[in-house]
């Protein structure tokens, strides 16, 4: 359970309102690759990022300014104004071992050096550890808190009179798993089955599922909060080891390194929280992963209104039921149940390892949201994503980086570099199939455009015989003689001369 106690001092507008809500994962699930304030990048493959749970909130404590204060006489003078708590709220997530605050939105109104700044006090109610943050700190520490022991944290909000109006706005807490806690995110009996789509991938080291989309070439969606973890995307998943629920790895020929210089993803809290990146070919087979899967999802423009849609949650979730199925493809489905801005929810089972799975409306046949937080329980709720028409996710996809923006001359879902790697002739270098450039481009002596100098060619030559120029004066002499005929020969098969 998660509770948040909040109220304005002095009887100003105030508002604090925490909403259960865990990602979907069991405490011992796989780890999240998630925010840390540790790099992961430099952490060796046995440590792996901390496992931290991102635990949605409702905290807003409105625009507030603290009052001049009575003294019951006129202050002496040079006494100095005195701060005043305008905010306090307690946030607490039951049988977390420790807390990390996420900020969205912090006015601390107040001039550095002056004595009149505004500031945060968070004190955890477990050995009452203390940190206080001013703008500037808040600035350094990417408006987030020091870890804090515990499953509760208070948070008040000091201001100055006359310095301005403050504010404080939280959507998203991380937090520990609590050791034997439940995973809030089967709605009920656990019904997900073996699924074969082949458009879904296990994500590793993050351990997380990712999607195939419709733009030009077939890149993948996940969960923002995935975005650190992203190296391997793989397919064809084999069961997992039966005794030990270890995952076992699919051949090399299924799997893709991630680009990294393609990846753009945000992690703010749950509607906010998705990541857009590609994956060279594989180097065995030379293969694309949409050219050897053969299959993409189709993406809606925004996230319908619920009107009784049943959703499908394809990924690689955690399970022991039985533990072969660990981290392997099962789907399930179940009904839409809101939209909210760009928060969807649903109550479709999942586990740890579906953050980043394709909210599927089966009625649409569409993608319109990305799965990265629990909330069902066996009484109720439903777990939650990120609806496909944020903001930040459509303008990601609208300006692909690194491999998600290569070009793809031809429309065929596979970018030209991969082409010409695998033979598509590109007789002037320029990085571009001839196929694509007609004449300009095209193979000399392939006189009908098909990539070989053949029979045909020889044909198309020899009708033009004696012709003043055309597409047969190979040498571009003005006629067509034996000297276009010599360089047609010695062409003869060769997607380049």
């Amino acid at each position: 359970m998660i509770r948040s106690i909040g109220r304005g001092i002095h009887g100003r507008a105030a508002r604090a309102i925490v909403v259960a809500a865990c990602v979907a994962a069991a405490p011992s699930a796989a780890v999240l690759a998630q925010e840390s304030a540790v790099d992961p990048a430099s952490l060796s493959p046995a440590t792996g990022p901390l496992e931290q749970i991102p635990v949605r909130v409702m905290v807003d404590s409105g625009f507030l300014d603290a009052p001049a204060r009575d003294w019951g006489r006129a202050p002496r003078a040079g006494r100095p104004a005195e701060p005043e708590r305008v905010f306090e709220t307690e946030v607490a997530v039951e049988g977390a071992p420790w807390i990390r605050l996420m900020f969205d939105d912090v006015v601390l109104s107040g001039r550095p050096g002056l004595g009149d700044e505004a500031y945060l006090w968070i004190t955890s109610l477990a050995d009452g550890a203390r940190q206080v943050m001013t703008a500037r700190d808040l600035q350094r520490w990417g408006n987030t808190s020091a870890y804090f022991n515990g499953d509760r944290v208070r948070v008040e909000l000091f201001a100055y009179p006359g310095a301005g109006p403050v504010r404080l706005e939280m959507s998203t807490v991380l937090a520990g798993p609590g050791v034997g806690v439940a995973p809030t995110s089967l709605c009920g009996p656990d019904d997900r089955v073996a699924s074969t789509d082949p458009r879904s991938a296990r994500v590793l080291p993050a351990q997380c599922t990712a999607f195939m989309i419709d733009d030009q070439t077939h890149n993948f969606l996940t969960a923002g909060h995935c975005a650190s973890g992203l190296g391997v995307v793989q397919f064809n998943v084999p069961p997992s080891n039966p005794s030990t629920g270890a995952i076992v790895n699919p051949a090399p020929e299924h799997q893709y390194p991630v680009d990294p210089a393609s990846v753009q993803s945000t992690f703010t809290g749950i509607g906010n929280d998705w990541a857009y990146f590609g994956a060279f070919p594989n180097s065995n087979t030379g293969l694309t992963p949409f050219q050897a899967q053969g299959s993409f999802y189709f993406t809606a423009n925004t996230a319908p209104p619920v009107q009784s849609q049943i959703i499908r949650i394809t990924g690689y979730g955690t399970d022991n039921t039985p533990l072969s199925a660990n981290q392997t493809l099962q789907t399930d489905t179940g009904p839409y149940t809101s939209r909210s801005g760009t928060i969807v929810r649903y109550a479709v089972d999942t586990t740890g390892g579906n953050s980043g799975s394709g909210v599927f409306d089966i009625s649409q046949n569409q993608i319109i949201g990305i799965h990265t937080n629990a909330g069902c329980t066996g009484t109720g709720g439903a777990n939650q994503g990120t609806a496909i028409q944020n903001t930040g996710l459509q303008n990601a996809i609208a300006n692909p980086i690194g491999i998600t923006g290569a070009p793809d001359c031809n429309n065929n879902g596979v970018p030209d570099f991969v082409e010409i790697e695998q033979g598509a002739a590109d007789c002037n270098n320029n990085g571009i199939p001839d196929s694509c450039e007609g004449e300009a481009g095209a193979v000399v002596g392939d006189l009908n455009n098909t990539g070989d100098v053949d029979g045909t060619d020889l044909l198309i030559l020899l009708s033009a015989w004696g012709a003043e120029g055309g597409i047969a004066d190979l040498n571009n002499d003005g006629v067509v003689n034996g000297a276009d005929l010599l360089i047609l020969l010695n062409n003869w098969g060769s997607p380049c001369g």
